[in-house]
Formats: C-alpha cells, sequence, structure tokens
C-alpha cells in the first residue's frame, strides 16, 4: 500500500475539523499538537482501512464499466 500523505494545507483543514468536532461533541479543546497526534493515529491505523475501501470501490466501478463497455461492443458486431 502506498504511504497516506496529506497536503499541509489539507493537514491544516483536518486540524480544524478535528478541533470543531471535538468541541463541539465532547467539549474538549485540542491543542494544535494533541489534534496532530491524532490526525497521525487516524492516518496510521484507520487510514488503511479507508484506503482499501476507496480500491475495492474503484475496481467496482472499473468492472462495471467494462461490462457496460462489452454489452455495447456485442450490440454493434455484424452478424
Amino acid at each position: 500500500m502506498a504511504d497516506i500523505t496529506l497536503s499541509p494545507a489539507e493537514r491544516d483543514r483536518l486540524r480544524s475539523e478535528l478541533e470543531s468536532y471535538c468541541a463541539t461533541h465532547f467539549d474538549l479543546e485540542l491543542e494544535q499538537f494533541d489534534a496532530e497526534f491524532f490526525i497521525d493515529f487516524i492516518i496510521e491505523k484507520l487510514g488503511p482501512a479507508f484506503y482499501n475501501a476507496g480500491i475495492e470501490e474503484a475496481i467496482r466501478t472499473h468492472i462495471a464499466w467494462s461490462d457496460r463497455i462489452q454489452e455495447e461492443m456485442d450490440v454493434k458486431k455484424i452478424l
């Protein structure tokens, strides 16, 4: 599996979202470094599951489109 990397802007956005979520739902104020470490944990421990789910969805989509193309090509055959 490829490493999951985020741009600095994406990390900042996720950190802000995480800080806001924790404050709203848990009445918990995360400091910047706490949020950064939590994001790293999510990427390391949960990221692979989401990554693999995305790959599986891409495979299903590819198969569906390939089947549709095959059907279209079959219709165009000269008998």
